[in-house]
């Protein structure tokens, strides 16, 4: 039995909802494949970190010093570590990706994927898993698709039936550089996961408990929707209902994995 699991940048805000994720994983020895997002808020005053680093690659390109803004995610991701107790050391990469920024020597993509990059970074040493980076198994065509065969077998030959964490949201082009999904493109990362390795379920967690009827930002309580099919799911997310990407059906319809979606703080 195999669970590939998808963490939302929710369940990634920090230290304590790492816990979280950790106490979710052990409960259930099939859970061994690790999909994360860059963090999210902590609370509604608060920033996602892929907004910051947005916003610091478009300081950059006109000139405005982004040194406030880089350091509220070094204090975030330093913050995170310290308060789990693992020994990483985020503040030289950090430094280096605010040089490359400075310099302008990094692409915008590249910029924005590393709020994934560093949360699965933390996760793999928090759970004592292997860092398998996205970049180095999904691969991309000349025109913005997932060459899903080369992907695949890229990403078994990287599993060893061990624990391991898988940055969300990017992968490389034909000539190397680094392509994000569209926002969201976490849950194709973990979707395109389960599909390689032909997993048993693609559990997705968030902030909500399951596809609900309404919007609960709009109606109080509404109920959560027991089962829908992969059409109808490709539906409500193409509509606008934010629990899955709309890119997540295609990979687990063709190989008929079931999603689960699940509530991280439930």
């Amino acid at each position: 039995m195999l669970k590939v699991t998808k963490f939302g940048g929710s369940s990634m805000a920090d230290a304590g909802q790492y816990q979280k994720v950790r106490s979710i994983l052990q409960a259930d020895p099939a859970r061994k494949v690790v999909i994360v997002s860059a963090a999210g808020k902590r609370d509604k005053k608060d920033h996602k970190i892929t907004d910051l680093l947005y916003l610091s690659f478009a300081h950059s390109q006109y000139g405005v010093d982004s040194s406030r803004i880089f350091d509220l995610i070094v204090e975030r991701h330093t913050q995170i570590r310290d308060e789990l107790g693992v020994s990483i050391d985020v503040e030289a990469e950090l430094t280096q990706l605010k040089h490359r920024l400075d310099e302008k020597t990094i692409t915008q993509d590249e910029l924005v994927s590393r709020g994934e990059y560093f949360s699965a970074k933390l996760m793999a040493a928090y759970l004592g898993f292997q860092f398998v980076d996205a970049a180095d198994w999904i691969r991309f065509n000349l025109d913005g698709t997932v060459d899903r065969e080369k992907s695949y077998a890229l990403l078994k030959d990287l599993y060893d039936d061990g624990g391991i964490v898988i940055p969300g949201f990017y992968g490389t082009m034909p000539d190397g550089h680094i392509r994000t999904f569209s926002r969201g493109g976490s849950d194709i990362t973990g979707a395109l996961a389960a599909a390689a390795l032909d997993a048993d379920v693609y559990e997705n967690w968030t902030d909500v408990s399951g596809i609900l009827m309404a919007d609960p930002r709009i109606v109080d309580n509404p109920q959560a929707i027991p089962e829908v099919t992969y059409d109808e799911l490709r539906e409500l997310s193409c509509s606008g209902a934010q629990v899955l990407h709309e890119g997540t059906i295609f990979p687990v319809r063709e190989k008929n994995i079931p999603v689960n979606i699940r509530n991280t703080n439930a």
